[in-house]
């Protein structure tokens, strides 16, 4: 497969969206550690509770992997471009509970799934 074959775009959008993710689920994580006054009260927890915004944080940090894993084997075997994009969107999408990679992240992994789906597939199997 040629350089221009390659979906770059789709890798690039998605990658950077992996990257935001994982930013602002980190950075979810440590204002519950080091400043939990600071972050308002969620439905369902109890005053200050950061039990709650721990478990955010887990899942948000699971959905930043996957789509930059899905990125990076998008650029790895772009035969199964697919596969990858649908990845990308199904992992972006739910990114926006834990803020979506600061909402821009959001915004490109379903711009890059996209585009790492809608690519003609000039490769045979």
């Amino acid at each position: 497969m040629s350089r221009s074959e390659k979906p770059t775009k789709a890798f690039t959008l998605s990658l950077i969206a992996g990257i935001f993710i994982l930013s602002n689920t980190a950075l979810l994580g440590v204002a519950a550690r080091w400043f939990p006054g600071m972050i308002p009260t969620l439905p369902g927890s109890s005053a200050n509770d950061t039990t709650v915004l721990f478990r955010l944080t887990a899942v948000g940090l699971i959905f930043g992997v996957l789509v930059l894993l899905g990125a990076i084997l998008l650029r790895i075997r772009p035969a199964h471009k697919k596969a990858w994009g649908i990845m990308i969107l199904v992992f972006s999408i739910p990114s926006i509970v834990t803020g979506g990679g600061f909402i821009i992240g959001f915004i490109l992994g379903i711009i890059g799934g996209a585009l790492a789906l809608s690519r003609k597939s000039n490769v045979q199997a």
